[in-house]
């Protein structure tokens, strides 16, 4: 559709160039040294002509590729996986997921992105991107051109889904589902016009069908989960420091109260030793004034 307007409004271009190239034509060659002037005009709308040429191939070219990408081929997954990427990265963890992830290590297979959760189970999620099934729907001029086009999304996804649990889905490893990441809502507006989709890929495929903003609900809910992980944590550490104190507080009470006993002891000992002084001291005092009298 685009290249037909682009068509088009070259055609104008020129016919509006040649019109202008006839009028000067005409002008000039009604005066004098309207030869000159003539030749003078064409060289320019003849390098008029080239620019415009030039400028509609250099905006051709990247229309042209724009449709490429558009076209379902290898660069329109990358375009789903950058979305992917960009999602994860703004919403997860660092060291909670890891792209282009090899699960299974009996298989080459790798995964777009692995999620690893609090409980430590990996959430696998592979980007899907169904350009041309929508570009399909966009250009249907009929229902029956439209339905069919839905049932052939059908297929697809369900194709899809089949051949991510299969690849990904890891007992013990993996959670009991795996994602199925579509990078574009309309293409989610799409799949939510075919019934009963996301249930038979949910129940049937262990598949969850997500979309950019359904992903970051389920990343969100995730990473919450690893910060309530992380507080536990930190809690369990903090709940062993007071159990040290505690203990050591113990053992200093019990230690106190040896030195308090002990002290207790040494007071009564050193009470007694001054009596004892006391009795000697009396006895001693008898006895000098006693030899004082015999004196």
């Amino acid at each position: 559709m685009i290249n037909y307007l682009i068509l088009i409004s070259l055609i104008l271009i020129l016919g509006i160039l040649i019109y202008l190239l006839f009028s000067i034509k005409n002008k000039e060659s009604s005066e004098k040294g309207g030869n000159k002037n003539i030749q003078n005009k064409l060289d320019e709308v003849s390098n008029d002509i080239n620019k415009i040429e030039n400028d509609l191939a250099s905006v051709t070219t990247p229309i042209n590729e724009l449709n490429r990408f558009l076209g379902g081929n290898v660069t329109t997954g990358r375009l789903g996986e950058w979305s992917l990427e960009s999602i994860v990265q703004d919403i997860m963890p660092n060291n909670s997921y890891k792209f282009q992830a090899q699960i299974n290590p009996d298989s080459a297979d790798r995964v777009d992105c692995a999620i690893s959760t609090a409980e430590g189970f990996i959430v696998p999620i592979d980007s899907k991107f169904y350009a041309g099934q929508y570009q399909n729907y966009e250009s249907s001029s009929s229902d029956n051109d439209r339905k069919k086009v839905l049932r052939d999304l059908r297929t697809a996804v369900l194709r899809d889904a089949e051949d991510i649990s299969k690849k990904y889905m890891l007992q013990n490893t993996t959670s009991n589902y795996v994602v199925l990441y579509i990078a574009s809502e309309k293409l989610i507006d799409l799949v939510d016009k075919i019934d009963d989709l996301r249930q038979e890929c949910l129940t049937e495929k262990n598949t969850l069908i997500l979309g950019p903003n359904t992903l970051a609900a389920f990343l969100d809910t995730v990473r919450v989960g690893h910060h309530y992980l992380k507080l536990n944590e930190t809690a369990t550490k903090v709940a062993k420091v007071v159990r040290g104190i505690q203990k050591e507080f113990s053992n200093f009470d019990s230690s106190t109260e040896d030195v308090v006993k002990r002290l207790d002891g040494a007071l009564k000992d050193v009470q007694k030793l001054q009596t004892r002084i006391n009795v000697l001291g009396s006895k001693l005092e008898k006895g000098s004034e006693s030899l004082e009298e015999e004196s």
